[in-house]
């Protein structure tokens, strides 16, 4: 048979994008089992871990900064080992609470929660070094919000102080 050049450029053309669609397929796969390493038992949420991730960047920002990070350098440490700390207690659940079937679903949405607000604090935590670098004298108190507007949950709070952080970094730097 006889192929016209333009009949071969189209069909490299759409060689290459199904490579490019199956390389992309095959990432997230492996970045999915490998996320699940450690937790067989549910299925992770990654928008949490991504806010974990949102979180120590914001972190390694201002650790990286000439100026504030050895102003709050042991601030700086601290909130680094709550952010690995939340990350290592969100990725592994104990195998064991399968066998407790509907106690230990109940018992990682409980842990869950918990590390939400534990992420909700260090995140706060941050916000302020953030503030305190802006001088601002008004901090942000999500305990206030929560009980003000029960309609926001932990998880919106925290994407609110990180877009507020992310302001405050494009000042900084």
């Amino acid at each position: 048979m006889n192929y016209s050049f333009f009949s071969r450029i189209r069909d490299i053309l759409l060689l290459c994008t199904l490579f490019f669609l199956i390389k992309i397929a095959f990432d997230r796969t492996f970045s999915f089992i490998e996320l699940h390493k450690q937790s067989i038992i549910h299925e992770l949420d990654p928008s949490f871990i991504d806010k974990i991730y949102t979180a120590q960047r914001q972190l390694h920002f201002l650790e990286e900064h000439p100026i504030h990070a050895d102003t709050f350098a042991h601030a700086i440490v601290e909130i680094k080992e709550q952010l690995k700390s939340i990350e290592e207690k969100y990725k592994k659940n104990s195998p064991s609470l399968a066998l407790l079937g509907p106690i230990g679903s109940a018992a990682i949405v409980t842990k869950e929660e918990q590390l939400q607000l534990k992420l909700l604090n260090t995140v706060n935590d941050l916000n302020n070094i953030f503030a305190s670098i802006d001088n601002r004298t008004e901090y942000f108190d999500h305990s206030a919000e929560i009980s003000e507007n029960r309609s926001k949950n932990p998880a919106q709070i925290t994407d609110d102080i990180l877009n507020t952080n992310k302001q405050f970094l494009k000042k900084i730097i």
